[in-house]
């Protein structure tokens, strides 16, 4: 790595050669951006406004959250992760500026400040194995964060969180540790620079792929600029992450959530599967059926491995969930122990 003064955050994040094996994989999360949340009315705010329970939150763990509109339809996901008096949303960067003016609306007279944070970047490191003994390439205080995440393990919708004495936020995110431990490390550019350059041998850049397989993987949704308002927080298994209370007052779209919940079934949920020989379909992209009726939509996907196609994450309508499907004209293989209640069945069957 170099250790030129002048050379960009995106230059030193550039994808190097396939990884040795078992290497620690280092990746440039991109499609990240943070809003802070302070004042002393911030966390009654966000309880009101957001679907998580926000007053259970500590600063030891952030939870996955969704801003809906009074549709019940998502606008956004959000990891909240609270530190002090102040909270930090961290949230899909090209939908950040948009969020930041709805949530702005619903401040009122309330003593709270909403601000995107600037000059900042996201790491995100991937260790191929959870071991007793693990390895950490960086400086001792970046290994002390990474040792306290390391003894706190996730639990669905939950990642332990630490921020740092530079104001670093971690947070642990991988649901299934067979994949390995996976941190996402937020802070300032320059001081994630100096980090990645701090890494010992044993680490290679590689480019963001390896970090949205994983998440597909876990069958983490997102909501992307195609997708805001597609989705009721139950299609995307947000009730699996444990994305929302059922139990705190009011707040936009509750009525909707809790409907379906006590009221109904949700008539589509989110599937994990595959397409051979087709570049990732772009979130949205309708998924049809052998009469071409419209079945679903991709939320997330990802170039598999060796490049054969494309792993991908869909929101299915059940009553075609057994139909032929297609993408873009190419047979979709679902994963077949992913359920119709959410989650799999076996939690080793994942691809």
């Amino acid at each position: 790595m170099s250790d030129a003064t002048d050379i960009t955050w995106h230059d030193l994040m550039q994808p190097s050669d396939t990884p040795a094996a078992g290497a620690i994989l280092l990746t440039d999360l991109t499609d990240r951006r943070v809003i802070e949340v302070t004042g002393s009315e911030a966390r009654a705010f966000l309880h009101a406004i957001l679907t998580q329970d926000v007053n259970a939150l500590t600063d030891e763990a952030a939870a996955f959250s969704a801003f809906c509109s009074a549709k019940g339809r998502a606008l956004g996901l959000l990891r909240i992760a609270a530190h002090e008096d102040g909270f930090r949303l961290v949230t899909r960067a090209e939908l950040a500026p948009d969020l930041l003016k709805r949530l702005q609306m619903y401040v009122l007279r309330r003593d709270v400040q909403l601000s995107l944070v600037e000059d900042q970047a996201t790491l995100g490191v991937i260790w191929p194995s959870v071991h007793e003994s693990m390895d950490c390439p960086f400086d001792d205080a970046t290994c002390e964060a990474v040792e306290r995440l390391r003894e706190a393990e996730p639990t669905p919708g939950r990642w332990p969180a630490v921020v740092d004495a530079q104001g670093r936020l971690f947070l642990r995110e991988e649901q299934n540790t067979r994949n390995g431990m996976r941190i996402a490390v937020h802070g300032p550019t320059d001081d994630l620079k100096t980090l990645v350059r701090s890494a010992a041998n044993g680490t290679t850049i590689v480019s963001t792929d390896h970090w949205e397989r994983a998440e597909i993987e876990d069958r983490i949704p997102e909501v992307t600029g195609e997708t805001v308002e597609h989705f009721v927080p139950q299609w995307i298994n947000l009730d699996e992450l444990q994305a929302f209370s059922l139990k705190k007052g009011c707040y936009p779209g509750q009525e909707v959530i809790a409907r379906m919940h006590y009221l109904g079934k949700p008539n589509r949920r989110l599937f994990a599967g595959h397409v051979l020989g087709l570049a990732p379909p772009a979130p949205g992209t309708p998924v049809l059926n052998d009469k071409d009726e419209a079945a679903g939509e991709v939320v997330r996907s990802a170039p598999l491995p060796d490049d054969s196609g494309s792993l991908v994450l869909t929101v299915i309508k059940l009553k075609h969930l057994h139909d032929p499907l297609t993408i873009d004209g190419l047979a979709l293989s679902l994963d077949p122990h992913d359920t119709i209640e959410g989650g799999s069945d076996r939690a080793d069957a994942r691809h």
